[in-house]
């Protein structure tokens, strides 16, 4: 698999669904079978609440907690 370059966009899908947020300030949203990761970073800047329904973008990224590939929010807003 190339390596993408730090400067390369990487390319974002759209996702919707109900978002569940962790003790910890992160949070999940379950779409099509899979869970796109919602970085707290993106919550606390957004001031979406857990229960809410979002609609954003995602991009796949590696979990290291998981060491497997996953999905990650880089963008959200409450709809």
């Amino acid at each position: 698999m190339k390596k993408k370059k730090h400067n390369e966009k990487e390319e974002a899908f759209p996702f919707a669904g109900k978002l569940i947020v962790s003790e910890n300030g992160y949070g999940f949203v379950n779409f099509n079978g899979a869970a796109i990761f919602i970085p707290a970073k993106l919550l606390a800047e957004s001031g979406i609440k857990d229960n809410a329904t979002v609609k954003g973008e995602f991009v796949s990224a590696f979990d290291k907690a998981k060491n497997q590939d996953g999905f990650k929010a880089v963008s959200i807003t409450e709809i």
